[in-house]
């Protein structure tokens, strides 16, 4: 689950819809201190991107 510090649009529901799954999960929390607070983290994308392939690759690798 992504979430930015600063979402104009969604603030507060990445959270919610966390705490309701009930199944394995993450949550990655975008800063505005990396210049990724806001909604789509469109500032920093590669280091939105690398984050979001990195988990991917380790959860992926953790069920091999």
């Amino acid at each position: 689950m992504c979430d930015a510090e600063e979402d104009m649009f969604f603030k507060g529901r990445p959270e919610q819809l966390y705490e309701h799954l009930a199944c394995p999960r993450t949550r990655m929390m975008f800063t505005t201190e990396e210049g990724a607070g806001a909604h789509c983290h469109p500032g920093v994308r590669r280091l939105s991107i690398t984050r979001i392939y990195d988990w991917r690759d380790d959860t992926l690798a953790a069920g091999a």
